[in-house]
């Protein structure tokens, strides 16, 4: 297992390999105290199966570093670690698999590896039938899905939409727990959601939504329990 570490506190760096090599199994570690050489390193082809962020550093914050880093590498899962909350949704918007605050323990280790594990497996699929073509959508590569009408329309991460002749609610009914419906005809992907607010939502390709008003306060609680229940709490 290839794992990156981003943390200029040579102490901490050194307390994150210890307990690393605590749990069973191979690993190399690559050491950057500076988000320019790890982007160098992902940039000149190293894969990487994790990297742990710190947040805050002397010059840098992790959280932009790691938006960097997952231009250059989609799939590099990340886990940041923190001083403070402040920045857990943020942390979220990057899909981070964990957000661990200060002092870090074995079992916040533990819990990263734990993720990771069932990240990896099976994705929920969406088959959907477009022009007598069948395509098969991976449900956590989905941002939006929206009703107009009698059709009904996909969008992806990767910008691709779908538009199927099929009502808003038979599509709906088949997404899985992470999808949420913030108002009538539309359900947003919670793990694409950068932005919630009293009164409004983002969805992570820059699109904003106001929220129902008679049903946002059940809309916030049911994002902010995913929130917590996928970083640890915020």
């Amino acid at each position: 297992m290839h794992i990156a570490i981003l943390n200029d506190d040579n102490e901490e760096v050194y307390n994150l390999q210890e307990m690393i090599f605590n749990i069973s199994g191979n690993y190399r570690i690559d050491r950057f105290s500076e988000g320019r050489d790890l982007l160098k390193a992902a940039g000149d082809g190293a894969v990487y199966d994790l990297l742990l962020c710190d947040v805050y550093m002397k010059e840098e914050n992790g959280i932009e570093i790691a938006k960097q880093m997952k231009a250059v590498c989609p799939h590099t899962p990340v886990a940041f670690i923190t001083s403070s909350r402040e920045h857990a949704v943020d942390a979220f918007s990057v899909d981070a698999v964990h957000y661990l605050v200060k002092p870090v323990s074995q079992e916040d280790i533990v819990e990263v590896f734990r993720r990771l594990q069932t990240k990896t497996e099976p994705r929920h699929t969406l088959t959907v039938r477009i022009d007598r073509v069948i395509n098969v959508l991976y449900q956590d590569e989905i941002i939006r899905v929206e009703g107009h009408g009698h059709n009904t329309e996909i969008t992806c991460s990767n910008n691709t939409v779908y538009s199927i002749r099929k009502p808003f609610k038979e599509i709906d009914e088949l997404l899985d727990d992470s999808f949420l419906q913030i108002k009538k005809g539309v359900t947003l992907n919670m793990n694409h959601i950068s932005r919630m607010t009293y009164k409004d939502c983002m969805s992570r390709d820059g699109k904003t939504y106001l929220l129902r008003r008679d049903q946002a306060k059940d809309i916030r609680a049911k994002f902010y329990a995913f929130v917590k229940n996928d970083l640890g709490g915020i």
